[in-house]
């Protein structure tokens, strides 16, 4: 269980670092939109991984 928890609290740091990122691209006068698109594809793709896991250990 201890495993379980580590993973998902390293996922959601993932999740928020991603986010962070994102929001920093955003930010800039010459946006970076394929980047940006990268940055947000990869979150959601961390999202899923951390709420399949939540499904799992239930």
């Amino acid at each position: 269980m201890e495993y379980i928890n580590a993973t998902l609290e390293s996922l959601k740091i993932q999740h928020a670092q991603l986010d962070s990122a994102i929001k920093e691209e955003e930010g800039h006068v010459w946006k970076n939109m394929i980047r940006i698109e990268q940055l947000k594809k990869e979150k959601l793709r961390k999202k899923d991984e951390l709420l399949r896991r939540i499904l799992q250990s239930q």
